[in-house]
């Protein structure tokens, strides 16, 4: 059940987020008043969802396995730089 609640957990995070893709790159045709309410209302639903989102992701990560492996994972490669740019900064 475990891997079952992560799975779904991650599904709705990526829903979310292909919301907010959806409402923070379309744009409305036209040129009437309505239009630009209709821009103003998707803009601000789709900054409201991120806010979701990091909430979301910030109480799972705490209690989902599979959520605190990809942070953990994310934080060994912040730690650990690209070996292929090493020494790069001395050359120039």
């Amino acid at each position: 059940m475990n891997k079952s609640v992560s799975i779904i957990r991650i599904i709705i995070l990526l829903a979310l987020s292909t919301f907010v893709t959806i409402f923070l790159f379309g744009e409305e045709q036209g040129d009437s008043a309505w239009t630009f309410l209709q821009i103003l209302i998707d803009k601000g639903l789709a900054i409201g969802v991120c806010y979701l989102i990091g909430k979301l992701y910030k109480r799972w990560s705490k209690v989902d396995p599979w959520l605190m492996a990809y942070d953990k994972m994310c934080d060994e490669v912040m730690e650990a730089p690209n070996p292929a740019y090493i020494g790069k900064d001395n050359e120039e």
